[in-house]
């Protein structure tokens, strides 16, 4: 028989492995957090060499659209890159924006999306929505969720240099988009002025309010937060090689072939134009968009 010391001992060494266990099974059984969905989430980019976040254009931005929509509930996202100066991480930039949509419109079917960015970001931005920049490459916005973008808005777009704009280059995303390019700002060169200022004046020229004005006027216009509206159709027209530069066909030997219809489009060039139009599970030819 156990002498009444020692006993005590092993009933209280037991409890207390007993009361561990307990509180190891109460922590593993709790349910993880439930993603909270926004009315509206804005996907910005930084400029070249600022610190990881918003960015110095993104942060007023940001501000301004949220008090626009004070009605509304707004998320933001800073795109996660290296914004490094030999302007190589835009492509991996523009992938992980559209990661971010994709992740986010899953989880969350009521959000809408306002992309946006500065500088090289707003490169990030052109490749994201599957406009060909010249520099680097990476995976666009899936078509069948370009619906959910209300609208894009950008800052001393370096596609300017071209003299394009998002509004002339993209078809699908131009009319919800807007470029500012203040008038000494050599990095956007000779796009459309729409400020003063140089490279480094979005945050205090008043950009980035009328830039809030303009994305919560199409955020209002899609309907309200509980009824998105019907997505609109999707058509894009731009050559074959574009094409399979942004996943809407395949090339196989040399010619393309749109993804999901295998409608042959042609050479891969970049002076063959053909229309698509989104279609479930895929891409169609079409005349004309």
């Amino acid at each position: 028989m156990l002498r009444t010391p020692l006993l005590r001992r092993l009933c209280a060494s037991a409890s207390l492995t007993a009361a561990v266990a307990g509180a190891g099974l109460v922590a593993t059984a709790a349910p993880a957090a439930a993603a909270t969905c926004s009315d509206v989430e804005v996907v910005f980019a930084r400029g070249t060499g600022e610190a990881p976040g918003l960015g110095i254009v993104g942060g007023p931005f940001v501000r301004a659209l949220t008090s626009q929509l004070s009605d509304r509930s707004v998320a933001s996202h800073a795109v996660d890159y290296a914004a490094n100066t030999s302007q190589t991480s835009a492509g991996p930039g523009a992938s992980a924006m559209s990661a971010h949509v994709r992740s986010v419109a899953a989880q969350c079917p009521g959000t809408r999306f306002v992309l946006g960015g500065y500088s090289q970001g707003a490169t990030v931005t052109d490749i994201a929505l599957g406009i060909r920049t010249g520099t680097t490459t990476g995976t666009p916005v899936p078509a069948e969720l370009a619906g959910r973008v209300a609208a894009v808005v950008v800052f001393g777009n370096p596609l300017g240099l071209s003299g394009r704009t998002i509004a002339t280059a993209s078809p699908t995303y131009g009319p919800r988009s807007k470029d500012y390019c203040n008038s000494s700002d050599t990095v956007c060169g000779s796009a459309p002025k729409t400020g003063t200022g140089g490279h480094l004046s979005y945050a205090t020229n008043g950009s980035t309010t009328a830039g809030a004005q303009f994305a919560a006027g199409l955020v209002r216009a899609g309907g309200s937060p509980t009824d998105p509206g019907p997505a609109p159709s999707t058509c894009v027209r731009d050559s074959t090689r574009a094409h399979v530069a942004a996943d809407r066909a395949v090339s196989v030997f040399g010619r393309a072939y749109a993804r999901g219809s295998r409608d042959d489009l042609g050479l891969v060039s970049s002076y063959v134009t053909v229309s698509l139009r989104a279609v479930d599970g895929g891409w169609e030819r079409v005349a004309s968009c």
